[in-house]
């Protein structure tokens, strides 16, 4: 019984702290993020785990220029979204995980609450080809509280969405039987130099 009310206090201490994320608005350190770097340190981390009997597929483009970004944080965005993949794969024969990059310059996202497009050409995406969520739950996935899992406390992708956002990017999903997707779009370093810019908004 001590064991057992340890346990939830530590888990409800774990829930409030997660819950005051989303209500700090400090600056945070950012500074030039070989991304691949980022990824590869999650799967590394996840492969030891829960991740260790799943097949991982890369396709890094070579190209991909750094992130302006805060390294621990956006560990933090991939590390929930190839966990929650390799979740979902619990029961599926043959089970994979797909990380793919991309950059993809001149592309700017039309995003809500600004009123100019802005340049996000650094694409990473995240795969797996499991059951799907549900159709329902994919307009609100990125709120808080809302999961597909039975003890889950739905702050994973809420603390996705924000630290994404913070970055000044945009996240998104679609999903069906057979392949989850996961779409982060990120802002390059300052300095990188962008080719000419075509229009293009987020779905």
């Amino acid at each position: 019984l001590a064991r057992l009310v340890r346990e939830e206090v530590d888990r409800i201490v774990d829930l409030i702290d997660r819950v005051e994320v989303f209500g700090d608005d400090r600056p945070v350190e950012r500074t030039p993020i070989n991304i691949h770097v980022v990824l590869e340190r999650v799967k590394l981390l996840l492969k030891s785990g829960v991740a260790r009997n799943i097949s991982f597929t890369e396709e890094y483009d070579p190209s991909l220029p750094p992130v302006y970004g805060n390294r621990d944080q956006l560990i933090q965005v991939f590390l929930n979204l190839v966990k929650n993949a390799a979740e979902a794969l619990e029961r599926t024969p043959k089970a994979e995980i797909r990380i793919t990059t991309a950059f993809r310059p001149g592309i700017r996202i039309a995003v809500q609450g600004v009123s100019q497009r802005i340049s996000l050409p650094l694409e990473i995406v995240i795969e797996d080809n499991g059951p799907g969520i549900p159709p329902d739950l994919l307009p609100i996935l990125f709120d808080p509280f809302v999961t597909t899992k039975p003890n889950g406390s739905g702050l994973g992708l809420a603390l996705v969405a924000k630290i994404v956002g913070d970055h000044g990017g945009v996240i998104d999903s679609d999903s069906r039987p057979g392949r989850t997707r996961f779409r982060v779009l990120l802002p390059v370093a300052k300095g990188v130099r962008m080719q000419e810019e075509t229009e293009v908004a987020a779905e």
